[in-house]
């Protein structure tokens, strides 16, 4: 886990115990408008997570930031590395990404465990998951065969070029040197 995300945990447990956001910056030293960003970002998951801890629903904070810990892993394994992907690639991801974390973070903080309900609500979100996956499997395939193309236009333009040099009197080394330089062919 990056060092971000263990700061967010430890915000988010030491909002939950009651700690305000001015007294968080403080403790863990990351700035007020940092830490509201990442309330901002997070939903309910604050309020939740200090709702939780208000009703008893959790035994400790430490198990909460685990099962918070636990529930963005899943989700990112469910959904995959976003760093290859394009923009609606990469929108779809996270907005999936959220999905699972909302229902895995309700199901943690609130212990709703309804099997009917949470046997439909994982066929969805596995559903979902599955229809991203293959996006992002045609959109990597798209980008290949661009790649290629690209390639190829390149080498064919590359070949013209030196044919070219030849044609105004360039010797092959010269001309070998220039298609290298300019197009970046071999």
């Amino acid at each position: 886990m990056g060092k971000r995300a263990e700061m967010e945990n430890a915000a988010i447990r030491l909002y939950a115990e009651g700690m305000e956001i001015p007294a968080i910056s403080d403790e863990i030293g990351v700035s007020e408008n940092s830490l509201r960003e990442w309330k901002k970002r997070a939903g309910n998951e604050w309020d939740e997570a200090r709702a939780a801890c208000r009703k008893g629903f959790v035994a400790s904070m430490e198990t909460v930031g685990a099962r918070l810990l636990r529930a963005r892993q899943i989700s990112d394994q469910l959904t995959g590395d976003a760093k290859s992907q394009g923009r609606m690639g990469l929108s779809l991801n996270q907005a999936v990404q959220t999905m699972i974390y909302d229902v895995i973070g309700q199901m943690q903080t609130t212990g709703i465990l309804d099997p009917e309900t949470m046997t439909g609500t994982i066929d969805q979100l596995k559903g979902l998951s599955l229809t991203l996956a293959r996006l992002e499997q045609a959109a990597g395939l798209n980008l290949k065969r661009e790649a290629e193309i690209r390639k190829q236009a390149l080498t064919e333009a590359a070949d013209n070029v030196e044919k070219a040099a030849i044609q105004q009197g360039l010797n092959a080394e010269q001309a070998a040197f220039w298609r290298s330089q300019v197009l970046g062919v071999q």
